[in-house]
């Protein structure tokens, strides 16, 4: 049953596959397939006029600048400037994300961070978490997750719908050594660019094996995340209560479920990072000009980190 799944699952979408879909995402904000490439055919104008971005976002980029933003072609717009700017406002969770960087392979001897390539039906992805081995090591470094969790929605945005995302979490093997590393600094930062820099929609935040002392460190969160993200988190007493929610052939095998394993998965991403590292070396190259900026940003308010240690709330 579990390769079955598997080849259906793991096949490259193609536009039959993909243009239906954004039509679906669409709809959700009173729009369809036509009208939505119609606004990514305006912010190709735009950014023709915006001589300080560089050219790397693609038409799937595009689509799904609007989808996320709720079809806003301004907040859109707001965004594209901010998913180029930050890189050199908040180098320390927004560069490095080059999956040939010896990080990737560090994290990925540590845990494993995949996401399940078949869609819920509400379009959602679903995220994994999980320690390889009994603990995570003691060097590892939660800032790491966070370049892994980029690298994975810089891929995403160009071969997939992003309508929103389901993280999974498994704390077993998280020791509180590695949880007091989880800084409110860290996860405000991480929220900033999820929600803000790379439009990102978190729907569900699953945990299962959740240690009393890591309660206590999502209970210190609120003072970083507003209470309505609070809302989207859950945590459950065992793999029966986790599928309850998630359907069984979208589990991994690893979490009790009849779907991928999270080793199928992790080798799934990896070939996908393989063919696509020139993308990720041009990531590298980012830099937005700013001497040729046709007016300033006024990222004070948007970004909101200057001098300030504002909420952020996940639509």
């Amino acid at each position: 049953m579990v390769s079955g799944i598997a080849d259906r699952s793991l096949h490259k979408m193609t536009t039959q596959d993909i243009d239906p879909m954004f039509d679906r995402a669409a709809r959700q904000f009173n729009s369809n397939l036509k009208a939505l490439d119609e606004d990514v055919l305006r912010l190709e104008e735009w950014l023709n006029t915006q001589p300080h971005l560089p050219k790397l976002l693609d038409k799937n980029s595009l689509r799904n600048f609007v989808i996320l933003n709720k079809c806003s072609i301004e907040i859109a717009k707001q965004k594209i400037d901010n998913y180029f700017s930050i890189r050199a406002k908040m180098p320390e969770v927004a560069l490095g994300i080059n999956p040939k960087l010896p990080y990737h392979k560090t994290f990925n001897e540590a845990a494993f961070l995949v996401e399940y390539p078949q869609p819920t039906d509400e379009m959602y992805r679903l995220i994994f978490f999980q320690a390889k081995g009994e603990s995570l090591p003691e060097s590892y470094e939660p800032i790491n997750f966070v370049k892994k969790f980029h690298t994975i929605q810089e891929m995403r945005m160009r071969d997939g719908v992003m309508c929103g995302d389901v993280v999974v979490v498994d704390y077993r093997g998280f020791p509180l050594s590695i949880a007091l590393k989880v800084t409110p600094m860290l996860v405000y930062k991480t929220l900033l660019l999820y929600e803000r820099i790379l439009s990102a929609r978190l729907k569900a935040v699953h945990s299962i094996n959740t240690a009393p002392y890591i309660m206590n460190i999502v209970r210190a969160l609120k003072s970083v995340i507003k209470p309505k993200v609070f809302e989207r988190l859950y945590f459950h007493p065992d793999l029966d209560s986790l599928k309850k929610v998630i359907r069984p052939d979208l589990l991994p095998v690893d979490f009790g479920g009849e779907g991928l394993s999270l080793q199928e998965l992790e080798d799934a991403l990896e070939e996908k990072y393989r063919k696509n590292q020139d993308l990720f070396d041009r990531i590298d190259e980012i830099k937005v000009d700013e001497s040729l900026r046709p007016c300033k940003l006024e990222d004070n308010e948007l970004l909101g980190y200057y001098g300030n240690f504002k909420k952020l709330e996940v639509d």
